[in-house]
């Protein structure tokens, strides 16, 4: 029976006094804080003394560490911003005070200040009794949690013990990380230099959990778009609070300090808090509100038994008394067969320890335990060693230094160990210990002191885990993560990490940054026309010129396709301009592919740190507006600006409904469609056939000009799509002319210099045609001259298959390009079309006369006709007459119409004429 005295009832009835007081208590502070506005009762009035001091020391000269997110850190405007900032502006406010915050941000550099008396506070420092030897601390100004970060798919994480057995991501060298791994010994830990990195190996699967400050996390998590995670539960509440430090030398200031601390009221607190985002909702932890529930039901258990005992009481005691007798007799018993029991548990450990023994060495593939002495000597090691490292268990009998390799981590293993032996506790270190084959293994090893009888240590017992695949596995991750595999440049998730970092570098530092965004032309032809694997190959053979082309180690990325990224640092507009048009000549030679000429170019867009952007993102973007400039400039080169970044994207918007125009279904409302423009006879002005010309009517923006679609097309690879189109259209009318009976003479239809180089482009034209019922006959094809020299060996090649399939060829443009009379006396052209700007002054310009006249007389002279386009007056087309010139075009005409129209102007007339 349980005896209860009187004082055993004071004693559970003053517990139950405090219960409900405590809980009353906790009520009353809950409902203050969340519900007035009442100053905090710890406000003082400054004293005369005080105030006298400040007024002859003022300004405060305080030191801050600017890389301490959320509580203070430097913003992108180079401003020291955080919430011990805001808390100690706050201070000064309340008790006017000037604050000057030293422009020393780095830790060791504050504290060297702070010796040095340059500085008189310093805003945020951990308590702990040696700074106490030295410095003056207020009440914490933050307080900090750790908390458990997991992905929001991670439903085995509720409390911090389910931490156990996981892998845990852990800031190297912060001091929660030995308390953890010391509680929870079978966390595996992974060890990252930064608790932004802790969040991404979780972000990336590599880590079950990570542990961080509440507020840190936060920060991260919305700073990086870490999306995918989740606070799972706290490991420890106000576990490293931060206080306000004072030299010693100035209690006065500490006094001052402290008051200015609690002048700040709990609902300044809480909105300082929540504008940098302290205030996170977490998983509700209910085990304190159980502990103290079951501590209530205990001890109003305990007040039912006191009463229940009190009227029992004679009785118990004497249920007492033989008890104890019978436990005297028990114990007696116990003594006499104390010698038994003993030897019956020694033979118990005795038969726990070869078990154990068994154990360790049937782990043969991963785990190699072993002991060695205070000198380093291995007197024991696990068969398992032969196994994994090739060394027999006899044969391992050494200084374990003779094992390890020349890594420059084993360097650090002497002071490991002997810093094990004096008693401090190390998290798994690792070494490199090369195999009986030369194979290198990467091991993790965890050793603790061994100690003789009388406590002195005699060595050191670990385990070693070959980690070695583990490790692989993670630089594989890594590297498919962060590189791109193709090129093995960096991706572009890893380069706007990079570009973010390096444009943080240039603003503390006032440096320039340049970002060239470069992408290689006609890359999409050369994939289409030869594969897949050539256009694998110029990439990779693309990445290569770059990086050799760079003389100093800046950061490239193949950023997208056939897109890369370089980043400048420190480097000015008129440098990055040298070096774009120096990677622009680089591409200047030919590639070779399977004995192919492959003939590349590129085109570099700049933008500039911090005019166009001051994050990566804003910098990507304003480089990729600029490409679409550098195409119109000689040197392929060019900046960008607010003029063209608004200019492209109405280019971007005009390429998405182009896509949508050409993918419309018969049954949607064309938006493209052709029109004809006559071409006339000379001298007798008789019809000679129509040149087709696409139009885009847009349903929103109206008319959009051909100069304004077509060269989009070009650029984005639409142009294909769009002459397949044409060339569908204008057979399909062709088909319904020759079926109505009217004699059309032929057509021309207009055609890229992209197209020439499809290689099979003669071949898949005519199987078109041939499919659509047209006939060859029927068509003329109209090409620039200057697409006619981009590859004119190739050009020919195709012209003379057209031709000789009875598909006429004009040169459209003649006079504006540079061609070569070797290589237009072999073009298969039946005309050439003198281009309108040398008609639209004929009249007036005596060298376009000329012009004109050459143009006539070689054309005519190797067998070809000639086509004057653009002939707007009676004069121009007077003088095109006695000058011979074959076949005239223009306004003066007609204008492009319509098919139905062509119809109505040209055929109906002549039908009507014959019928009469």
């Amino acid at each position: 029976m349980i005896k209860i005295t009187s004082n055993a009832v004071v004693n559970i009835g003053l517990c139950l006094l405090y219960l409900f007081c405590f809980v009353g208590q906790a009520s009353a502070i809950d409902n203050t804080s969340a519900d007035t506005d009442v100053p905090n009762a710890m406000v003082h009035v400054l004293t005369p003394q005080e105030l006298t001091w400040l007024a002859q020391h003022q300004p405060i000269k305080v030191g801050v560490d600017g890389y301490f997110p959320p509580y203070s850190f430097i913003d992108e405007h180079g401003h020291v911003v955080g919430m011990a900032v805001d808390t100690l502006n706050l201070i000064g406010k309340k008790l006017d005070i000037t604050f000057v915050i030293d422009d020393e941000y780095h830790w060791q550099n504050i504290l060297n200040n702070l010796d040095n008396k340059q500085i008189d506070v310093v805003l945020t420092m951990v308590h702990t009794p040696d700074r106490a030897e030295r410095l003056l601390f207020t009440t914490p100004i933050i307080c900090k949690s750790l908390v458990i970060i997991t992905k929001k798919s991670k439903f085995s994480i509720h409390n911090r013990s389910d931490i156990a057995g996981k892998t845990v991501a852990l800031v190297q060298g912060y001091h929660y990380a030995e308390k953890i791994i010391a509680e929870f010994p079978t966390v595996t830990p992974y060890y990252v230099a930064s608790m932004r990195e802790a969040l991404e190996v979780v972000q990336a699967g590599q880590a079950d959990a990570a542990i961080s400050f509440l507020a840190a996390a936060n920060y991260f998590q919305f700073k990086y778009s870490f999306s995918d995670l989740k606070v799972a539960a706290f490991y420890e509440k106000n576990n490293a609070n931060e206080s306000i430090a004072v030299r010693a030398d100035l209690p006065v200031l500490a006094s001052i300090m402290q008051k200015g601390l609690d002048s700040v009221t709990l609902i300044e607190r809480k909105a300082i808090n929540e504008a940098w985002g302290a205030n996170i909702t977490l998983p509700k932890d209910y085990k304190e509100f159980i502990e103290l529930a079951v501590i209530a039901s205990v001890l109003i258990l305990l007040l039912i038994i006191w009463i229940v005992q009190t009227r029992r009481n004679n009785r118990a005691l004497r249920l007492a008394n033989k008890q104890t007798a019978e436990a005297n007799t028990e114990l007696s018993s116990i003594k006499d067969n104390l010698q038994e029991l003993v030897l019956e548990r020694t033979l118990q450990l005795s038969n726990s320890e070869n078990r154990y023994r068994g154990i360790v060495e049937s782990l043969q593939d991963e785990y190699i335990f072993y002991q060695h002495d205070t000198k380093g000597y291995i007197n024991y090691v696990s068969p398992s060693v032969t196994h994994i490292l090739g060394h027999t268990v006899t044969g391992f009998g050494a200084f374990y230094d003779k094992f390890l390799s020349n890594s420059p981590k084993n360097v650090l293993i002497a002071d490991y160990v002997q810093r094990i032996m004096n008693g401090e506790h190390l998290a798994p270190f690792e070494m490199d210990i090369i195999d009986t084959k030369g194979n290198m293994h990467i091991f993790e090893v965890l050793e603790r002191p061994m100690y003789d009888d009388e406590g002195n240590c005699i060595g050191c017992e670990g385990v070693a885990h070959d980690i070695t695949a583990k490790k692989e596995q993670q630089d594989k991750l890594h590297q498919l993560s962060h590189y791109d595999e193709l090129t093995g440049l960096v991706n572009r998730y890893f380069f706007k990490i990079l570009l973010d970092d390096e444009i943080e570098i240039c603003h503390l530092n006032q440096q320039p940054l340049a970002l060239l965004f470069l992408d290689l032309t006609r890359f999409k032809v050369i994939n289409d026309s030869f594969g897949h694997s050539a256009g694998d190959y110029i990439l990779t053979q693309s990445a290569l010129r770059i990086v050799n082309h760079l003389a100093d180690s800046y950061t490239v990325s193949r950023f997208a396709g056939d897109k890369f990224c370089i980043s400048l640092p420190n480097k000015s507009a008129a440098e990055a301009n040298i070096i774009a048009v120096e990677l622009v000549e680089a591409f200047q030679p030919h590639f070779e592919f399977l004995e192919q000429t492959i003939i590349l170019g590129c085109r570099v867009g700049i933008s500039l740190f911090p005019n166009d952007g001051l994050n990566a993102d804003a910098l990507i973007s304003h480089a990729d507006s600029a490409l679409y400039e550098a195409k119109k400039v000689p040197a392929c080169v060019a900046f960008c600006n607010k003029e063209m970044a608004s200019y492209n994207k109405k280019r971007l918007m005009l390429e998405q409904e182009l896509r949508k125009a050409l993918s419309l279904t018969v049954d949607d409302k064309p938006q493209l469609f052709m029109v004809y423009q006559a071409l006339i006879d000379l001298p007798d002005f008789q019809l000679a056939g129509f040149e087709s010309l696409v139009r885009w009517e847009h349903p929103e923006i109206g008319v959009i000009s051909p100069a304004e679609f077509i060269p989009i097309a070009e650029d984005t690879g639409l142009i294909f799509e769009l002459s397949h189109w044409v060339l569908n259209t204008v057979c399909k009318q062709l088909v319904i002319w020759d079926q109505q009976g009217y004699d059309f003479k032929r057509v021309s239809i207009n055609f890229s210099a992209l197209d020439l180089m499809n290689i099979k482009f003669a071949e898949e034209l005519l199987e078109l045609v041939e499919l659509l019922g047209a006939k060859p006959s029927w068509l003329k094809l109209e090409i620039t001259e200057t697409a006619l020299m981009a590859i004119p060996e190739q050009s020919i090649a195709i012209l003379t298959q057209l031709k000789n399939a009875d598909i006429q060829v004009a040169i459209d443009d003649f006079g504006t390009g540079y061609s070569s009379l070797a290589y237009l006396k072999s073009l298969p052209a039946t005309t050439l079309k003198i281009d309108q700007s040398f008609i639209r002054n004929l009249i007036d310009s005596s060298e376009d006369q000329a012009v004109v006249k050459a143009v006539i007389s070689m054309a005519h002279s190797l067998g070809k006709q000639v086509t004057a386009e653009g002939v707007e007056q009676q004069e121009q087309l007077d003088y095109l007459v006695a000058h011979g010139c074959d076949v005239a075009q223009g306004y003066f005409f007609s204008r492009p119409i319509s098919a139905h129209e062509v119809c109505r102007r040209y055929f109906d007339q002549v039908n009507d004429s014959k019928t009469d």
